[in-house]
C-alpha cells in the first residue's frame, strides 16, 4: 500500500493493489501506516480531545471504510489509559504500535484482523 500523507496534514490518501482511497480527517493523524496483510491503512489519531472514541487507532478498508479500532491492551487501572501514540513498520517488516499510559508506555504487534495488540511488552 502507498501512502502520500505527510506530518501536519489533515488527508491521507493511498493506492495499492485492493484499490485507492482518501479520508480527510478533523485534526491531523499522528501515525498513518499502508499495511499490505491484510491489506489497509492503519491511521493513528491525536488521543488528546477524543474521549467519546474507544480507541484512536483505526484501521481502513483499501476502499477508505472503517475496519476496526484497534482496542487498548490491558491496564490495572482503565484511568491510565491515554491512547495509542504512534505506530510504525520495523526493520523486518512488521507493524508496532505504542499505546500510552500514565504509568507507562507498551507497546506490541497490531492483528489487523481482530484490532488486539498482541505480544505486548513495556516500551523503554
Amino acid at each position: 500500500m502507498d501512502i502520500d500523507w505527510e506530518q501536519g496534514r489533515r488527508t491521507v490518501r493511498w493506492t495499492g493493489p485492493e484499490g485507492s482511497g482518501e479520508r480527510t480527517f478533523e485534526r491531523p493523524p499522528v501515525s498513518v501506516v499502508g499495511c499490505e496483510e491484510p491489506p489497509g491503512v492503519l491511521v493513528v489519531e491525536e488521543p488528546e480531545g477524543n474521549p467519546a472514541r474507544p480507541s484512536n487507532a483505526l484501521v481502513l478498508d483499501p476502499d477508505g471504510g472503517e475496519r476496526l479500532r484497534l482496542a487498548p491492551p490491558p491496564v490495572p487501572e482503565p484511568s491510565w489509559r491515554i491512547g495509542y501514540h504512534s505506530a510504525w513498520t520495523d526493520a523486518q517488516g512488521q507493524l508496532v504500535a505504542v499505546y500510552a499510559t500514565q504509568a507507562g508506555d507498551l507497546w506490541g504487534r497490531p492483528d489487523l484482523r481482530t484490532g488486539e495488540l498482541r505480544d505486548v511488552r513495556e516500551w523503554r
